[in-house]
């Protein structure tokens, strides 16, 4: 059993009321901390550079001292510029904790950095006018930097778990990339909470399936619904690649109204959405396996009651949640298929060199997801523990698993408005791998794409498997115990959550 663990590593709780979930991360006391750090000099990207964006180099923007204007002063990556029309690059924070793409507003030829949201609908950007302190560290947009912006009298007021945004409502053209551009009412944000003070996007570009707008949200069409009714796509639906800050390709992209076939092997894996209310992507689950065995199958009477009563569980596929958010059970039944598992309350550590393969099972298809993305940050002084980015946190209900950043980097997915699908689909293997497609073995199971990767001692990438899972059957490694202390339990994430309302 490993040593307890230093009280420290404190839990920042919050409410968590039936809402949207935008779930952005940080921790205490350590340096995956996303804090604003400006360069000693400003750098600025010539008109070359606006259409053949910078690769090599995060980039920050700072104040210059000679404007009044407030500028984004936070690390951002910049991905390459997809050569595919209708398709726009997909920047993060270098830390795989925020995706966003670069926009501007009318015309303003500041970009603005608005985090992609495929749980919510509502788009806002903080305003000139926002006096908050988070608004100090980001580019900021209002009357001064687009002629052509109509302001509206109009209000919104969007409530989170540990505080809120608000402000007017605004029109202007939106411009996506180098080829679509539309008009859109979009939120200005004069007050936004003390969270966004660690995350670098200005904004928030709701891309949601779009639901009922609750007293004080944006009541407008959103920007897929733009995007389609003046018929600048093909199809209402975009494809979603996520790039892997360690993988340093830094390719990520949003393809609009386009299906790019070139980033999956294989056929697509399209699951039917399942109905709600509050505009969710929201798909059936099949299970989770850890090493190829039902990860799910119970391994106490009480995991066996709540596995009962969680069955048919569902996953919110949510661009805008950093981790995997589960009900406990569920997340104490995975990592106890984990050799020495340590929990603290919500929190799971594993052993940094673990080689356990994680896998969730959509249509009868599983899809591994890579060490380097469930396993976190080392927690240091704990011999060899890292953090596990799965948190047994029950975020809706008992049977809705919110599925984030680190499943959805190991596939290229799909997001389809009049069709009310998802897409999974196995990313090819590149360079550094190689993609065997196999023939299924009857007409009602779906066809399995395994990637295997080779040249490095790294951990897998993203591979679909025909899924064969034996049913009750626990992994051959037990849990080496659970954290527990005299005090009260504490956990290594200082979790901020913000729930927007679609």
């Amino acid at each position: 059993m490993h040593t307890a663990l230093p009280t420290w590593l404190a839990l920042a709780a919050a409410i968590i009321p039936s809402a949207t979930a935008f779930y952005p991360y940080h921790y205490d006391g350590g340096s995956t901390s996303s804090s604003p750090s400006p360069r000693s000099q400003q750098f600025s990207r010539s008109s070359k550079e606006t259409t053949a964006r910078g690769v090599t180099l995060p980039l920050r923007r700072i104040a210059t001292g000679l404007h009044s204007r407030q500028s984004n002063v936070y690390n951002i990556v910049n991905s390459k510029d997809p050569s595919q029309e209708k398709s726009v690059a997909i920047d993060q924070d270098g830390k795989d904790l925020s995706y966003m793409v670069a926009v501007t507003f009318g015309d303003s030829k500041e970009e603005y950095h608005m985090l992609l949201d495929s749980a919510a609908s509502n788009t806002w950007v903080m305003s000139q006018d926002c006096k908050s302190e988070a608004c100090k560290t980001h580019t900021l947009f209002g009357k001064g930097d687009s002629s052509t912006l109509k302001p509206d009298t109009k209000q919104f007021s969007i409530t989170y778990g540990t505080g809120s945004s608000s402000g007017t409502l605004a029109s202007d053209t939106i411009h996506i990339g180098t080829s679509l551009s539309s008009p859109l009412t979009f939120g200005l944000a004069t007050n936004v909470s003390d969270e966004f003070r660690a995350y670098p996007m200005d904004g928030i570009l709701g891309i949601g399936r779009g639901g009922a707008a609750s007293d004080g949200e944006i009541a407008a069409p959103q920007i897929m619904d733009v995007l389609s009714s003046n018929r600048l796509i093909a199809a209402k639906l975009y494809g979603i690649h996520l790039s892997r800050a360690k993988d340093g390709l830094q390719d990520g992209s949003l393809d609009i109204g386009h299906v790019d076939t070139t980033r999956f092997s294989g056929d697509m894996n399209y699951l039917d959405c399942v109905d709600n209310d509050a505009g969710f992507w929201e798909i059936s689950l099949q299970g989770a396996s850890v090493d190829g065995k039902d990860a799910l199958a119970s391994s106490s009477a009480a995991a066996a009651a709540a596995a009962t009563a969680n069955a048919g569980r569902t996953a919110i596929m949510d661009t805008g949640t950093s981790f995997i958010l589960i009900p406990e059970p569920d997340a104490q039944a995975i990592h106890a298929s984990v050799k020495d598992h340590v929990q603290s309350g919500e929190t799971f550590f594993v052993p940094c060199d673990t080689k356990a393969q994680l896998s969730f099972s959509f249509n009868k298809v599983a899809y591994n997801i890579s060490s380097q993305d469930w396993i976190g940050e080392k927690v240091e002084g704990q011999g060899g523990l890292c953090r596990s980015n799965i948190i047994g946190r029950q975020t809706f209900k008992a049977n809705q698993w919110l599925v984030g950043d680190v499943f959805l980097k190991n596939v290229y997915s799909v997001f389809d408005f009049d069709k009310k699908r998802v897409g999974l689909g196995v990313k090819r293997g590149g360079e550094e791998g190689t993609v065997e497609e196999q023939s299924a073995t009857s007409s009602a199971a779906q066809s399995s794409v395994s990637q295997t990767a080779s040249g490095s001692a790294a951990a897998p990438t993203s591979t679909a498997v025909a899924d064969n899972v034996p049913q009750g059957q626990q992994g051959s490694n037990a849990a080496a115990g659970h954290f527990s202390s005299s005090s009260a339990l504490v956990s290594t994430v200082a979790l901020a959550v913000v729930l927007l309302f679609m």
